[in-house]
């Protein structure tokens, strides 16, 4: 494979190799396999590769841990590709914002917040919004470690106790050796 000065778009045809060096890798973290359709792998070396050689290892980890499919195909590539952050946006109030999942939340907040009109929600609502992304985060590092919580903890950055004390808060049920798409 070796290393190489020129930018990832102009070496696309190591792009094959480094999917398969960092599939490899990921394996050894607990990360189910994937193999990429001939569609999609001709898309990944049609792509401009802006973060080169670390955006494509960062997008076949999301491919790892996000999709289900034991064979990812175009679609899938195209959506993540298309998910590339944007530049920021400004909004009315001249306030600039980012997309991705701090955008995702702030989008979602406004609209609740929206909702409420000249109220208050609830109190509570830290915990509330917490909650909602902690479950899907826990259940989903969970399924991609094939529920073996000392994987998931260590994926999540958390002590497996602390995992152990989340998974009984929330009720998540963790069955072993089961990862997506089983």
């Amino acid at each position: 494979m070796g290393c190489s000065a020129r930018p990832l778009r102009e070496r696309t045809e190591d792009i094959p190799e480094l999917v398969g060096h960092f599939q490899s890798s990921l394996a050894t973290e607990g990360l189910p396999a994937k193999s990429l359709e001939p569609a999609a792998m001709a898309r990944l070396q049609t792509y401009k590769w802006p973060g080169n050689v670390r955006e494509l290892e960062n997008l076949v980890r999301r491919l790892a841990a996000l999709y289900s499919h034991e064979t990812i195909g175009i679609d899938v590539v195209e959506a993540e590709l298309a998910e590339d952050p944007p530049a920021p946006a400004v909004r009315a109030d001249g306030a600039v914002t980012h997309d991705g999942l701090a955008g995702l939340v702030e989008r979602h907040l406004r609209s609740y917040f929206d909702a409420h009109r000249d109220d208050l929600p609830a109190s509570g609502l830290y915990d509330r919004v917490l909650r909602e992304v902690e479950r899907p985060l826990l259940d989903l590092s969970l399924m991609a470690t094939g529920g073996n919580q000392i994987k998931a903890a260590q994926l999540l950055g958390l002590n497996r106790n602390t995992l152990r004390k989340k998974i009984r808060e929330l009720d998540i049920q963790v069955i072993r050796g089961v990862k997506y798409g089983q």
